[in-house]
Order: structure tokens, then C-alpha cells, then sequence
């Protein structure tokens, strides 16, 4: 059944769509009204105020993905094999490298409506070769390079595997792995940047 195989992904097509999207313009919006210049004056370290920006969007995508996984179950019948605090663990994981990246897109913004467009330049690519909708092993290579470099790529990988066959995150390790150095140079870039 198709569901099977796509429910559990849509979960990341969905993640990257508000996250990225959510971070991007509510930083560009407290610039536009002059709000993140009073942050700035507090004693508090850039990283610090980063980290307490994208703090309420974790919590958001978390539930996201909770009701994702109920709609799943009890809606398409889609069996869960693996453990489900791998499921949140890699959750986790790929909303920490799409706030990342939602951060980097509101340094580069100069208004709300550019962040959006960012967002969406960013966001079709990751749907198309990333797995979700097309077999990975059928694209070919040169798309296949530029999508290892998208986090959803890993985060379809790693979902698929932890929902469809049971793997356990030890199995996986690559592609967490992959996940959290793209969270870590989207971080430094926006830190640097900011």
C-alpha cells in the first residue's frame, strides 16, 4: 500500500515545510519591528538567543510529528515496527537541522515575504529528490549527490527505517550522523552571520 511507505515520510516533507518556513520569517519579522535590536542589547550571547528562538518551534514539531504517527496508525493503518522514542529521537534530530537552516535563511532575508521564498526554494528540491516522492536508487547520480546534501534525504531514510523495518538508531548512524553536521554548520553559519 502506498500509504505505508508514504505517511511515514510525509512526516519530514511536513517538518521541513513549517519549520524552516516558521523560523525564517518570525526572525525576519521581530527585525522588521525592531524587536530583535532589543534582544541584542541584553546580556545574553547570540547563540543563547538563537537556541531561545527555535526552543517553541521543537515543542511545535514535535507535536506535528505526534499527530502525524496517530493519523498514520489509526487512519492508513500504517504499522509502526520500531521503537517510537527512536521515532522522536530522529524527530528531534531533523527539526534541530531545519530550524538551523530557518535560521541561516533569516540572516540572509531582508523582509518576511523573501524569507518565504527562500523557504520554498529550498523546499521543492528536498521534496523531489530526496526520496519521498521518487526511488532514490532511480534518480540519477548528480541528483542523487546534490540530494545526500538535503537533510529530509536522511530523515526519509532514517523514518523509513525505524517505522517500516524496525531498525534501531545504531543501524543508522550515517545518516544521524549526517543530520547533525548539517544542523552544526546551518548553526555557525547563522551564528557567524547574525
Amino acid at each position: 500500500r502506498s500509504a505505508v511507505n508514504i505517511v511515514p515520510a510525509l512526516i519530514g516533507v511536513i517538518l521541513t515545510m513549517t519549520m524552516v518556513l516558521f523560523t525564517a520569517v518570525a526572525i525576519v519579522r521581530e527585525r522588521e519591528r525592531g524587536n530583535l535590536e532589543m534582544l541584542i542589547t541584553t546580556p545574553i550571547r547570540t547563540v543563547e538567543l538563537m537556541v531561545g528562538k527555535i526552543i517553541p518551534y521543537i515543542v511545535i514539531g514535535l507535536i506535528q510529528v505526534t499527530l502525524i504517527l496517530l493519523l498514520g496508525v489509526f487512519i492508513f493503518r500504517v504499522p509502526v515496527a520500531g521503537n517510537l522514542l527512536a521515532v522522536y529521537i530522529i524527530s528531534l534530530i531533523f527539526i534541530g537541522a531545519n530550524l538551523t537552516l530557518g535560521l541561516v535563511i533569516s540572516t540572509l532575508a531582508k523582509s518576511q515575504f523573501q524569507a518565504m521564498q527562500m523557504t520554498f526554494f529550498f523546499f521543492l528540491p528536498s521534496i523531489l529528490i530526496s526520496g519521498f516522492m521518487f526511488p532514490f536508487d532511480g534518480m540519477p547520480k548528480p541528483a542523487q549527490y546534490i540530494a545526500e546534501l538535503l537533510p529530509l534525504t536522511h530523515f526519509v531514510r532514517l523514518i523509513r527505517g525505524v517505522v517500516l523495518r524496525g531498525a534501531d538508531l545504531f543501524q543508522m548512524t550515517t545518516d544521524i550522523g549526517a543530520l547533525f553536521l548539517f544542523a552544526a554548520i546551518m548553526l555557525t553559519i547563522a551564528v557567524k552571520r547574525f
